[in-house]
C-alpha cells in the first residue's frame, strides 16, 4: 500500500507574563523569550489507516486537555483518536499546561490559543500529504546522568554515575518519492532541565537547540520533531546555563543526523494503532488526622506566604494546601478506588513501533522494553498525558522527590511498587512479547 505523509509546524510561543512551570517559586509570569517554542504535526496514511504524531515544547498536558485536542483533532481529521499521538517535550521553560497549580497558574486564554493551533497544524499536515516512506536510524549519544544519587540510604536529585541511562538517539525519517529525507523524528531520554528555577525566559532547552540544527544543517529541507523519552530520573549534565543547552543540544542535534545518514528502509509498510490500560494500584493518602494536621500546618504558610507577597510562594502554597485536602476527601472515604487504569499507546508504522506512556517514565523501562524487542522501537514518555512519575519497584525502598513528593504536585497519589508489573505486562502485550517473565532484565 502506498504511503502518504504530510508535515506542519505552527509557533506556541506564551506572551509575556504567562507562568512558567517545572520548578516551583518562580516569582512571576516570564518576563521574555529567550527562544520560541513549536508544535509539529505528522499526519500518515495509507488510504486505509492513518496517524498522527505531535511533537510540542511544552512541559505536559494534563489528561483532560490531551483527550480535548486528542478528541478535536479526529473531528477534524477523521484520524481515530487512538491513532492521534501527542508528546510533551517537557522543557521546564514553557508554559503551565498540566494541572501543576503549586508550580505556577494556567492562563485560560493560552490554552484556549494553544489548542487552536495543534488542531490545526494537525488539519494543514493531513491536507499536505505527499507520497512518502519511512527509514529508522539510531546513533549513540548521552546527555544526561542518573540523577538518583543515594546518599545514607535516601535518594536526591544529584549524579549516579553507575545508574542507567539512555545511550543513544532513536530516529525515523520521512522521505519523498525523490528520496529525500522532509521530515525526522528523533527521540531522546533526558530532562530538559539545562536551565533551572531562576530562569523567566521562554526556552525549548537543548531539544529546541537539536531542532535548529537540523533544520540549519539540512538548509530548512528537514523539519525535525523532537519526542521525548523515558526520561523521569535522567538529568542533562553539566547544567546550569544556556551555554549548556546550546551544547547538549548541538551534541543531540548532530547524533540525530549520523542516524539519519545510516538509516534503513523500515520493512513492510502498515500502518496501525492499538492502546491497553495498565491498572495500576495506587498507595493510600495518610490517615485522616494527618492530613487535618497537614491542612492546619499549609493554612497557616498560605497566609504568611500572603502577607508577604511573593506570588510565587503564594501559588505554591496555595497548591500544596489543595492537595492536603484531596488526601483528606479520600481518607475519609469507606472505601475510596485506589488504582489508577494508565492509557499505554501504540503506534505501528511497518515493522517499527511507538509506544506511548502518559507519564514520567524511569528510564529503566525503555532500556529493558528495546532488549526484549525485535524492530526497531521508540518508548516515549509525557505522551497523552502525564500522570506523575513511574519508578521501578527497586526504587520505593530509597524514596526521594520522584517516590515521595513529586505526586503532590501532579495532584494524584502515588502509584504502589506492584505498578511496575501492571505497565510492563501491559506493554509486552501491546508489542506481542511473552509476559509470562514480567522480570526487568539487568541493568
Amino acid at each position: 500500500m502506498p504511503l502518504y505523509a504530510g508535515v506542519c509546524e505552527t509557533c506556541i510561543t506564551p506572551p509575556p507574563g504567562v507562568w512558567m512551570c517545572g520548578y516551583a517559586f518562580r516569582p512571576s509570569g516570564c518576563t521574555a523569550v529567550h527562544d520560541e517554542l513549536f508544535a509539529r504535526a505528522l499526519v500518515l496514511t495509507n488510504g486505509h489507516a492513518a496517524l498522527a504524531i505531535l511533537a510540542m515544547d511544552l512541559l505536559g498536558l494534563d489528561f483532560e486537555l490531551a483527550g480535548q485536542i486528542r478528541g478535536r483533532i479526529a473531528k477534524e481529521t477523521g484520524i481515530a483518536e487512538g491513532a492521534i499521538l501527542l508528546n510533551a517535550s517537557h522543557t521546564h521553560g514553557g508554559p503551565n499546561t498540566g494541572r501543576l497549580n503549586a508550580m505556577g497558574s494556567r492562563d485560560p486564554a493560552y490554552i484556549d490559543v494553544l489548542v487552536r493551533k495543534l488542531v490545526g497544524a494537525a488539519r494543514q499536515a493531513a491536507d499536505r500529504v505527499v507520497p512518502a516512506s519511512l527509514e529508522y536510524g539510531r546513533a549513540s549519544v548521552q546527555l544526561g546522568v542518573n540523577r538518583r544519587e543515594v546518599v545514607d540510604g535516601v535518594a536526591r536529585i544529584g549524579r549516579c554515575l553507575s545508574g542507567p541511562v539512555m545511550p543513544w538517539v532513536d530516529t525515523l525519517a520521512v522521505v519523498d518519492s525523490r528520496g529525500a529525507p522532509f521530515a525526522l523524528l528523533f527521540s531522546h531520554a533526558c530532562h530538559p532541565t539545562t536551565l533551572g528555577g531562576e530562569n523567566l525566559q521562554i526556552t525549548a532547552d537543548f531539544p529546541g537547540v537539536a531542532c535548529r540544527h537540523i533544520q540549519r544543517e539540512t538548509e530548512g529541507a528537514v523539519m525535525p520533531f523532537f519526542l521525548q523519552g523515558c526520561s523521569g530520573n535522567i538529568n542533562p549534565s553539566p547544567r546550569g546555563s544556556f551555554e549548556d543547552a546550546a551544547r547538549h543540544g548541538l551534541t543531540l542535534g548532530a547524533a540525530a543526523l549520523e542516524a539519519l545518514e545510516d538509516s534503513a528502509p523500515l520493512e513492510g509498510d502498515a500502518l496501525g494503532w492499538d492502546e491497553a490500560l495498565a491498572v495500576l494500584p495506587l498507595l493510600p493518602p495518610p490517615p485522616a488526622a494527618h492530613c487535618e494536621a497537614a491542612i492546619e500546618e499549609l493554612r497557616r504558610q498560605v497566609e504568611e506566604e500572603r502577607a508577604r507577597g511573593d506570588q510565587g510562594r503564594i501559588l505554591h502554597a496555595e497548591g500544596l494546601l489543595a492537595y492536603a485536602e484531596y488526601e483528606r476527601a479520600i481518607s475519609v472515604q469507606d472505601s475510596p478506588v485506589l488504582e489508577f487504569a494508565l492509557p499505554i499507546q501504540m503506534l505501528a508504522l511497518g515493522d517499527a513501533r511507538v509506544l506511548g506512556f502518559p507519564a514520567e517514565m524511569f528510564v529503566q523501562y525503555a532500556l529493558d522494553l528495546d532488549a526484549r524487542t525485535i524492530g526497531p522501537l521508540m518508548s516515549l514518555g509525557c505522551t497523552n498525558g502525564v500522570l506523575g512519575y513511574i519508578p521501578t519497584a527497586a526504587d520505593y525502598p530509597f524514596g526521594g522527590y520522584e517516590v515521595d513528593r513529586a505526586h503532590r504536585y501532579y495532584g494524584t497519589l502515588m502509584p504502589a511498587p506492584e505498578s511496575e508489573r501492571a505497565i510492563r505486562q501491559t506493554a509486552y502485550g501491546l508489542l506481542g512479547i511473552d509476559a509470562r517473565d514480567w522480570t526487568p532484565l539487568p541493568m
